[in-house]
């Protein structure tokens, strides 16, 4: 590599900031303007000590590097060349029909340093050094967040009109990247970033990049499997044109690539594409130490530089702990503290933010203790086969109905104070919102442990209550969306046991569900939804008469169950007799129920063929299929999967493959073959075992 990769004489840019916009320009003019999609809420600065004191911190914490922190960003001088070799040659010969795609995946473990490669070190560099032709790039950042498609719109639509608030053209944008075209081979695709991209202004000489960070959230947050394709092939499909105009970086934890094989052409460019990030090597570590310190005036002594090194070589995900050694030991040093005390005093490397954390948590009261239990929990995404991770939630959804507002962002604001930053605050669209810093945390906090070990069903369980309380409320609280029996004899046992940590819409919620419940069974007590109506105005006078009607209906009821198409609607016939046959109104002195009631509920119980509720697609099931034998149910549903059953309810296997929702399936006589057809435009083969 040549001397050019250490940088040191070529590191000046200029960044200029508004409240849409970061601008990168080099010393020759060239410039990169960044758009983010969640716009950081502004923390005071530091001041720069003008009076040879030592001033403000060089060293970023938690927090990883941006694109405006290029000229501090030291020691992957290697991999931004190798990086910007790599993204240099994805953009030659684009016209040619085998040009690869140009997509740059950027892979590591947690805690590896993707983040910072990509914005702090390629994106300046492309400011830098821009591509041959292309001087004045545009880069759209985004994390995918719950709605990805939402996110890439919004920030789409701050590049078109530089507006930080763009919700007309936010709308109108998701809806054109939710549009589909055909090819010359008839394959539906989402070309929607294309061809917005190539209206923008300017897009010739002015280049669309779309940085893609923290990639793993299209799978770890959104839970819409089609919302997750739309987003995926408006990426591919742009970075495959062309024209040129759109590239696209990616930065993804390694542990969900097994997660792209869903979507094969993602998952291939992956392969073909992708660059492992490697640990930092000694040098490297040295340089990333020792630089920010000594451009601040004050460098660290060599004793304390080994220590740090030693402490951070070889280990997994201590990239951010480093930093946030750092961090501590600059506050010492400003307050007369030698680095090598503040380094023992913190436990080293691990140490630090184990004990930051523990020593905030410690200081809160007992209120407080309980408010930051409640909004770390709230703050994770609980994994399911691969480890936990960050969750950014709205503030508003981490307040219970029992805490006062203003309490809980008290607390948050002590875990996100600057020095500290275990928690970031962010804005998106004026809603602030909240998200740990980094996983190290859930590796090194042992607090943070024990809170996740004893709460996971808990918190899948409020997850659940949450999503369904959110959907009640944003379409008009129908009493439909309220949950029952047994659903609600759950939430009743969880309210009973951790009825502080309900949001005041999860409250309203279960107070709708239960008042609903309770209406449903004032009308069942009054005879109401039975097959006659008009046995609510009967006096106790016909009481005789109405004998004889009850008895009259539960005939029918029974003669009903041999033709009924809905086998559940003669059951709740015949349990309403039950009700009627009990009511105040009409009850039979010294009676049981009578026989022809008997006769109709054991009719209906013995006639219902609703065995069993079979439960795990995740979202609309479009067909199912029963084998011949009757021993294998196979379905298929709108969240992409085929899923194989048997006819206890277990199930027994799941297929993947399908890029969208599966239409039609059949299984074989002999029940080891399954065919499926779906909205790819594929039709598929399964062997059962």
């Amino acid at each position: 590599m040549s001397d050019r990769g250490l940088r040191d004489e070529n590191r000046s840019i200029r960044i200029e900031k508004d409240a849409i916009s970061s601008a990168i320009i080099s010393g020759d003019g060239n410039k990169v303007v960044i758009y983010q999609y969640q716009l950081e809420r502004q923390l005071p600065q530091e001041k720069v000590s003008t009076t040879g004191e030592i001033g403000s911190n060089p060293y970023k914490g938690l927090l990883a590097f941006l694109e405006v922190d290029g000229e501090r960003y030291f020691g992957r001088e290697k991999q931004i060349e190798k990086l910007w070799n790599l993204f240099r040659t994805l953009h030659e010969n684009t016209t040619q029909p085998e040009a690869p795609l140009r997509l740059l995946p950027i892979l590591g473990p947690s805690g590896s340093g993707k983040s910072s490669l990509a914005r702090a070190g390629l994106i300046p560099e492309l400011a830098r050094r821009p591509l041959p032709g292309k001087s004045q790039a545009r880069v759209a950042v985004l994390v995918p967040g719950t709605h990805p498609v939402e996110a890439l719109a919004t920030v789409l639509a701050r590049v078109a009109t530089n507006d930080q608030t763009p919700v007309a053209k936010t709308r109108e944008f998701a809806q054109e990247l939710k549009q589909t075209s055909s090819n010359t081979t008839d394959t539906i695709i989402y070309d929607g970033l294309r061809r917005i991209a190539n209206v923008l202004p300017e897009i010739a000489v002015s280049p669309l990049v779309v940085l893609v960070d923290q990639f793993e959230e299209v799978y770890s947050l959104c839970d819409d499997a089609i919302e997750r394709q739309i987003f995926i092939e408006n990426l591919i499909h742009a970075a495959g044109d062309r024209s040129g105009c759109v590239s696209v970086i990616i930065t993804l934890r390694s542990d969900f690539l097994g997660e792209t094989q869903r979507h094969p052409a993602l998952n291939q460019a992956i392969a073909k594409l992708g660059v492992i990030i490697p640990a930092m090597s000694t040098e490297e570590l040295r340089r990333a130490i020792t630089k920010p310190a000594e451009l601040a005036g004050h460098p660290l002594d060599e004793a304390v530089v080994n220590l740090l090194i030693n402490d951070t070589l070889g280990r997994e995900g201590a990239l951010p702990l480093l930093q946030f050694a750092l961090t501590r030991i600059w506050e010492g040093l400003k307050n007369g503290v030698q680095a090598v005390k503040t380094l023992e005093q913190i436990g080293g490397v691990g140490g630090a933010l184990a004990d930051e954390a523990q020593r905030i948590y410690e200081n809160l009261n007992e209120e407080e203790k309980k408010i930051a239990q409640r909004v770390f929990l709230g703050l994770v995404q609980l994994g399911e086969g691969t480890s936990d991770t960050r969750r950014r939630a709205n503030i508003d959804s981490l307040i219970s109905y029992t805490d006062k507002p203003e309490s809980v962002k008290r607390v948050i604001g002590r875990f996100a104070q600057p020095g500290v930053r275990l928690i970031t605050l962010s804005s998106l669209d004026g809603t602030e919102t909240a998200e740990i810093t980094h996983e190290a945390l859930f590796a090194h906090w042992e607090q943070m442990r024990q809170w996740l070990d004893s709460s996971r069903s808990d918190i899948r369980f409020q997850r659940r209550l949450d999503e369904a309380a959110v959907y009640w409320n944003q379409n008009g609280r129908p009493n439909g969306s309220l949950w029952r029996s047994p659903d609600l004899d759950i939430l009743k046992n969880y309210k009973q046991r951790a009825n502080d940590n309900m949001t005041p819409l999860q409250v309203k919620f279960f107070q709708a569900s239960q008042q609903a419940d309770n209406n449903r069974k004032l009308l069942q007590w009054l005879g109401i939804g039975g097959l006659v109506a008009g046995l609510f105005f009967v006096s106790v006078l016909w009481r005789s008469s109405e004998k004889g009607r009850i008895e009259e209906a539960a005939l029918t009821a029974k003669i009903l169950l041999s033709t009924a198409t809905d086998p559940l609607t003669g059951l709740e016939r015949a349990i309403s007799l039950v009700g009627q046959s009990r009511s105040p109104l009409f009850s039979f002195p010294n009676q049981s129920l009578p026989p022809s009631v008997q006769d109709s509920l054991f009719s209906a119980v013995q006639n219902n063929r609703n065995k069993n509720v079979l439960k795990g697609h995740q979202g609309t099931v479009n067909s199912v299929a029963i084998s011949t034998d009757n021993q294998r149910i196979v379905s298929g549903g709108r969240d992409g999967t085929v899923r194989l059953w048997d006819t206890q309810g277990k199930q027994v296997a799941t297929f993947r493959g399908h890029q969208g929702s599966v239409n039609s399936v059949a299984i074989s006589t002999n029940s080891q073959r399954i065919v499926s057809g779906g909205r790819d435009g594929t039709v598929r083969l399964w062997d059962t075992q």
